[in-house]
């Protein structure tokens, strides 16, 4: 099994966002709606309010965090 490594957490239209773009770049991804899942599961965790995550696998993690990072900017420089 390979390592799994978060690079975000935050709302579910910045992870979809993220996720496109981190795909674009050739480097895939899993995004994990909180909301969704504790839904799914017959319970509302309180902590769901935090949207999503996405995580990528361990050898893409340092190339999909600077991407994150960029992306994160961008949005701050509108």
């Amino acid at each position: 099994m390979q390592d799994i490594y978060e690079v975000f957490s935050g709302s579910s239209i910045d992870a979809s966002f993220i996720k496109s773009y981190l795909e674009d770049n050739g480097i895939g991804c899993i995004v994990n709606n909180l909301l969704e899942n504790s839904i799914g599961a017959g319970w509302v965790d309180p902590n769901s309010g935090q949207g999503s995550t996405v995580s990528v696998s361990a050898e893409n993690y340092e190339k999909a965090e600077k991407l994150v990072r960029v992306y994160l900017d961008s949005r701050e420089s509108e």
